[in-house]
Formats: structure tokens, C-alpha cells, sequence
């Protein structure tokens, strides 16, 4: 009886959920995180036009329950609380670069502690 796991003691990890902006690649090339997070990208999964305004874009991501990865300062703007995260990524990484840094910084991390905030990595 001692040796049986008890399932409701481990509840399963969430996995985080981001809207990556049209800044970024396709989420296939994030492989890394693509094995820790459910990816979707304004673009590539959405349709959105690249010129997509933030509004929007932040709209989409609280209702669909995502945190948005993006460049863009500007985001800060529109953070609001029990509604979208925002992490910023700086501009100069490479893919490879910024499929490490997100897959090493959500690791052992609960994606709802960063709900209505804003992340800058």
C-alpha cells in the first residue's frame, strides 16, 4: 500500500502558453521550447498582419491565455493585471540564443505567477 502513488500529491506541471510576436520565426524552430511550452505566433498560427497593433495583439494573447514574447518595449503600455504576461527578448539573439534563454528560464517555473506582468530577459 506504501509503494502506491498518490497522483493528486503531484499534480501535473502547467505548461506556458506564448504568442510570439511577428518578430520572431515559425515556433518549429524553437525546438527547446516547443517541448516545454505550447508556441503560437501572430503570424504563422493567427494570420495577423505583420503591422498587427499591440492592442491587438494583447487582446488575443489574454483571451487565448498566453504570454506574449516580443521585442517591443512599447508592450509595457498594455499590461495589465489577471490578463496577459509580456516577457521582452532583446533584439541582438539569435534563434538558438533565445530558444535556450526562454527554455532555461520557464524551467521549474508555474506560468501563473506571471499573469498582468511584464518580463524583461
Amino acid at each position: 500500500m506504501n509503494n502506491i502513488k498518490k497522483y493528486s500529491q503531484n499534480p501535473r506541471k502547467k505548461k506556458f502558453r506564448f504568442l510570439l510576436d511577428s518578430a520572431f520565426a515559425k515556433p518549429a524552430i524553437f525546438k527547446r521550447l516547443s517541448r516545454k511550452a505550447n508556441l503560437s505566433h501572430i503570424r504563422h498560427t493567427y494570420n495577423l498582419p505583420r503591422q498587427a497593433e499591440d492592442e491587438q495583439i494583447y487582446q488575443l494573447a489574454t483571451q487565448e491565455k498566453r504570454i506574449i514574447i516580443t521585442q517591443d518595449n512599447d508592450f509595457k503600455n498594455w499590461i495589465k493585471p489577471n490578463k496577459a504576461g509580456v516577457f521582452i527578448i532583446p533584439s541582438y539573439l539569435s534563434n538558438q540564443e533565445i530558444d535556450d534563454l526562454l527554455s532555461n528560464f520557464i524551467s521549474q517555473k508555474n506560468p501563473e505567477n506571471f499573469i498582468g506582468k511584464i518580463i524583461k530577459l
